[in-house]
This record gives structure tokens, sequence and C-alpha cells, in this order.
């Protein structure tokens, strides 16, 4: 996050002469470590740490240009990558050989290309066009290198500040030097914060993850430093006893604002004014470390010295603790374990500081071996050779998974992976990988048909996730809505529709069970969804409407009551069927799918050779009689109610397995494979058919 310290003339002066910069440094970063590890918040500390770069590197430009020294722009970007690049390119291989040794088989594709994307300064981008949720952090989902977004904001910066520098100073020459330069700077910045800053406001009220990690939304805060930078001799001008007090008030409200600041909802707009706003408070406020003066505690010794390594403090941090929660299976850490998470961060830190980043800057600006060569050269050599560091392993890691993928799709579904088809006395092949491999289970989620557009194609807009039959025209013979436990059945249930000559929809919104008024308490747009989804079933009056009836749960609850027993009717269901089951339609209701308080993958992955210990006895997971075969709504209403149980295909003679015909049943804790339901098409097909068959004799 910080410009490695440096010996050059381009030196920031505050690192030299103002020892309570360098404690704010630290400060920072320990604000955002402390806020990522104990409450799972943002801190405000990585806005602050991009102002403080702009605001060095503007007044060193500045002043090297009022002393008549000429920009030499590939000297500076070599010079300042030169330093940059060393450290992050050790965090990045080490971060991948972690992840490849500790974590699940799962999270590598993405690890390898996020360290690609890390490397080139472009990890932003990335996790934009990624949909990531910055503020799901601490979970085991999250990615050990997701937090150099924040770096390659930073890396563009550098490279686009210096043009703008330049710029300014080209204008000042124009004007014969007539007009101060600083005014001339001032006011390219202002236009630069006044425009980014809108346009910040704008995106995150429109598409505020996308807004966190956008390049442009985060400019003003660049710009917020340099003209601070430009302004500070004039500031400090300022009454002192009016920049003391102020400087503590931006003191408190700097280490605080995380905890009272809607982050999550409203960064970067004008909210991160607030820690940067706090930050030029404790610049502007008087630097004698006297106690009357906040700088007497920035200028703590201990906390000076955090701050020459807060940049390899931010680098190590991140995969530390993301790694740690996966070991540990938690979803955040205690006291003690945080602490010993920040220790670690500042020991390693020390260590690539001293025995990376200072060697490199060694031979960056010394001629070694009798060669002369030029600075400039020397630096990109060693930023060269850094990213070869990382980028060779990352390289070789993508190919060793591309082979393994061949050999899995190699392999024959009939004989090595037949899954929910395997006969009675089926034994796999001792080299047959278990089928989907950990590295291809994003891919399993389930998208049968086309998007829909036309014909049966639902009109509002809270329906859009939907899809429908290739061969849809006007009307839907069948309506699927539900959550991602009626998608997990999708591919097979809709194909045994076509097969029955009928049109399909699916309705579907992820975490909305249809009819669950606990979904729609819990969000809005669940509760729109099931709104809009009635609307729709009520005026296109399909002929069948398949949802999930039932609702399992994973573990027991505090009152000791099991899975088993907590299994229940969707509490919403009958209110929502209703009207279905009188104007005449067949409402098919499935039964859910058992769930765990564990990924099945990652067990799997972990107990190779004991894959039995991933299995669930079925009595410990669904109840004995399913809830549904209690319904007596049919005798109650005209049309019928016909339940579809599917959970002899995942708990064959009274187990739930981990795995059947060497095919994981479950993508993580709940979700089914696409590969085992295809697997399964037959039975699913035979079991659709005889529900049907069902409702058409109890309307006799």
């Amino acid at each position: 996050m910080r410009e490695p310290s440096t010996s050059t003339p381009t030196r920031p002066v505050a690192s030299t002469h103002r020892s309570d910069v360098q404690g704010l440094r630290a400060l920072a970063v320990l604000l955002v470590m402390c806020y990522h590890i104990w409450f799972s918040r943002v801190s405000g500390g990585v806005d602050v740490f991009l102002m403080l770069s702009a605001f060095f590197l503007t007044g060193s430009l500045l002043r090297a240009a009022q002393r008549g020294r000429r920009l030499n722009l590939p000297a500076h970007w070599a010079r300042r990558f030169g330093r940059l690049i060393p450290q992050a390119a050790l965090v990045i291989a080490l971060t991948a050989a972690a992840s490849w040794w500790l974590l699940p088989s799962q999270r590598w594709p993405d690890i390898i290309d996020q360290g690609r994307a890390s490397l080139l300064y472009r990890q932003n981008w990335f996790l934009a066009d990624s949909s990531v949720d910055y503020y799901a952090f601490n979970n085991l989902a999250a990615s050990p290198l997701q937090h150099f977004w924040s770096l390659s904001v930073q890396g563009q910066i550098f490279i686009l500040w210096p043009l703008l520098i330049g710029l300014a100073v080209l204008l000042w020459k124009l004007t014969a030097r007539k007009i101060p330069l600083s005014f001339i700077a001032g006011a390219v910045f202002g236009v630069v914060f006044l425009a980014s800053l809108s346009f910040s406001i704008r995106l995150t009220n429109a598409d505020q993850q996308l807004a966190y990690f956008h390049t442009g939304t985060r400019l003003w805060e660049f710009a917020l430093g340099s003209l601070l930078a430009i302004a500070l001799p004039l500031l400090q001008k300022l009454p002192e006893v009016l920049r003391r007090y102020a400087g503590w008030a931006g003191l408190a409200v700097l280490v605080s604002c995380g905890a009272w600041l809607d982050v999550q909802g409203r960064f970067p707009g004008y909210l991160a004014l607030v820690p940067t706003l706090a930050a030029a408070a404790l610049i502007i406020a008087p630097a004698a470390a006297e106690k009357r003066n906040p700088a007497y505690l920035l200028s703590f010794g201990p906390l000076v010295r955090l701050g020459d390594l807060s940049y390899g403090m931010y680098l190590w941090h991140w995969p530390l603790l993301v790694i740690t929660l996966e070991l540990l299976g938690v979803p955040q850490l205690g006291v003690f374990s945080g602490l010993a998470i920040i220790l670690a961060a500042i020991g390693l830190s020390w260590v690539s500081t001293r025995y990376v980043e200072q060697p490199v800057r060694s031979f960056s600006e010394q001629a070694s071996g009798g060669f002369s060569w030029r600075p400039v050269g020397r630096q990109v050599i060693a930023a060269g050779l850094a990213v070869l560091l990382a980028a060779v392993p990352l390289a070789a890691w993508q190919q060793s998974l591309d082979h393994r993928a061949a050999i899995a799709a190699s392999q024959s579904p009939i004989t090595d992976n037949p899954g929910a088809a395997a006969s009675a006395d089926w034994q796999p092949e001792r080299t047959a990988l278990t089928l989907p491999l950990g590295t291809e289970l994003d891919d399993q989620w389930q998208s049968p048909g086309v998007a829909c557009e036309r014909g049966p194609s639902p009109e509002d807009s809270l329906l859009a996730e939907c899809r429908q039959s290739p061969d849809a025209t006007r009307t839907a013979d069948v309506v699927l809505v539900g959550d991602s436990h009626l998608q997990h059945f999708s591919v097979a249930l809709t194909a045994a529709i076509e097969a029955e000559g009928k049109s399909w929809v699916v309705l579907h919104h992820p975490g909305c069970r249809f009819g669950s008024p606990e979904d729609a308490a819990e969000s809005e747009s669940c509760a729109n969804f099931q709104s809009a989804a009635s609307e729709y079933l009520a005026e296109r009056k399909p002929q069948e409407v398949i949802t999930v009836g039932t609702r399992t749960e994973p573990e027991p609850d505090e009152f000791g009551r099991t899975a088993a027993e907590r299994e229940h009717i969707v509490s919403g269901y009958r209110e929502v069927i209703e009207p279905l089951l009188e104007y005449g339609a067949t409402v098919v209701a499935l039964r859910d799918t058992p769930r765990y308080n564990f990924r099945i993958p990652d067990c799997v992955e972990k107990n190779k050779k004991d894959i039995a210990s991933c299995d669930a006895p079925r009595s410990e997971k669904l109840a004995e009689t399913n809830p549904l075969h209690t319904v007596t709504w049919d005798r109650e209403l005209p049309g019928r109610l016909v339940p579809l149980d599917f959970s002899e295909l995942l708990c064959p003679e009274g187990t739930c397995k981990a795995v059947i015909g060497n095919v994981l049943v479950y993508i993580d804790n709940e979700h089914l494979s696409r590969t085992f339901i295809k697997s399964a098409a037959e039975p699913i097909a035979r079991g659709y058919r005889q529900a049907l068959a069902k409702a058409a004799d109890a309307r006799r």
C-alpha cells in the first residue's frame, strides 16, 4: 500500500521529516487488519492509503519540477514498480503454493486467475467483472488474493498521475511560469476530484459492488491527496489551536468510522470523505510530537517503525487470514488467534522487506559484477524477474489442472462414472477420477433451455432469472418456480417434461423458497419475486406447477431436535398453491434434499481413502415420513397436490451418500451436482410420470 522507503532525491518529504505521518500509515494498516479480522467490516484505512500515496507522489514530483528537474516518466515508472513488484510477487507466489497445499481444489482456478490479474495490476477489474462482493470477505469462500484490488488501483494511478503532473508542468511552462505551478496543478486535480466524486456517488447508488472496485470511483481519493499536498503550506498557516483540535477529532473519527459508517452499503461514494478528510486533518495538525498534539501518539516509536513495514503488512495479512479461516473452519477469528495473524503479518513483512525489498533496491541502485547498467535497466530487470517468480508457478499450476481435466473428460460415464445409473455390482476403476472435479464445481449449476425472451416469457423484471424450453411459444404447459433446491433438479425435470411433449418455464430466485414467509421477510427481492411469480401463475394458468414443498435443515436446533425432526412443509406453502389448485392445476411438490453442516466435496477430497466417513444415516437427515404425505388439502380443494420424493436416489438403503457411482452427489453442503442429476435422468423422469399418473387417477 505504501511506496517503499528510499534514499533517492524523490523520496517523499513526509517520510523523512514527519514521523507522525509514518505512524499514520501504520495506524491505517492496523485498522484494516483489525476490522477485517474481528469485525467483518471495512475500516476506511484503504482509502487513507490511497490518499497518502498521492499526497507523497504529488509533493515529490512538483517539488522536483519547481527545482528545474526534468520529469523522466520511464525512469519514474521503472523506479516505482521496481520497488513495489518484488514483495507483491513473492506474496502471490507463496500464497499460490499455500493455496495448492491447504485450500480445497474448487478454489484453485479462481486463485490462479486472481494471481495473474494481480501481477498485471488489474485485479480490481477482475473482481468487478466477477461480481465479487468484497464485504463477504470473512467467509470460507473468500480469495486469499482478493485484497490486491487496492494495489491494482494504486498501480494504475501510479501510471496516470505522473502524466497529469506532466500536463500541469507543461501548462506552467506554456504560461512562461507566470502562473504558479501549484495553482495549475491544483486546477487539474480539482477537476479530477469533482468529476470522480460525482461519478463515484452515481455509480455507488446504481451498482455498489462495481463502484467499490472501479478505478474511476477512486480517482477523487488520490486527487484529494494531491490537493492536500499542494495546499498544505497554506493550510499550515491556520491557527495552531484550530489545527490541533481538528487533528484530535480526525484521529477519533478515523479509528471509529468503520464501526458506525454504512461502509457496506455506501462506499466509496461521498461517505469515503469521512476517513480521508479525517486523515487530512491529522496531516494538517501541528507536527511537533508534543502531548497536546495527535502527532505525539502517531510518532510513537514502534508505530513509526511499523510504518516502514506497512506495505508488507497489508500484503501478508489477508492470505494469512483467509487460509487460517479455512483451516479452522470458522467464519471469524477470536481475540488471540486474530492477534497471532497480526503478529505473523508484521513478522513476514519484516522478513520480506529486509530480504527482498532492500536487496532488490540495492541491486537497482548500484552496478554489480563489473557491469555499468543504467538504474532504469536494473529496475526493469528486478521487476521482470519478480513477475516471473510468480507467473511461472501459476502457469505450471494451470497446466496441471488442464491435464487433469483432460483425463477426466476421457473417462467413460458407463464404466468410470455411472453415478445414479451404477448397477448393484458395479466397481470403479482404481485410477478413475471422481467427477465432477473440485476445480469444475462452479460449472455444475444448472440452467436448462434458453433465457426467457418470447412466448410465455414473464414481462415482469422481477422474474428476470427465467429459463424456458427452446420451443415455447404462446403458453407454457409447466412452470417450475422456486429457489436453488428446485434449480438443481431442473435439467432432468425439464428433459422429462419435454419428453412428454410439453413446454416449460423455470422461474428461479436464489435463496427464495416459493411460499416461504421467512425467506420473504429476510429479503425484499425475495418478497417481490414471490409476489410477481404468483401473479404470473394466476395470469397464465399453466397445467402443471412444480415447486419444492418441504424444507430440510443441516443440523439439530438449540432445543435438541435433530435435522430429521426439523424437516417440515414450507410454512406458507398452502397459501401460494391454493389458488393454483382452485383453477385446476396439478401441483407437483418436491421433497427437499438433505443438507449438511460441512461441504461434501471438501470432505471427500480430505478423506479419499474413507469416503464413507462423509455419508450420513438417512434417519438423521430426513423425517421418517415425507411431510407432504400428511397433507389433506386435496380432499378440501379441487385439483390435486402430488408429492414427488427423490430421497431414495440420494439416500439408498438408508444412507445419504456423498459419492454415488464415482460421482459427487453435492457441489457444496446442500446443492446437487449437475453430473449426478444427469446420471439420474431416467429415475427422475419415471418419478415425474408416476406423479402425473397419480394425479390423473385422483381426478377420476
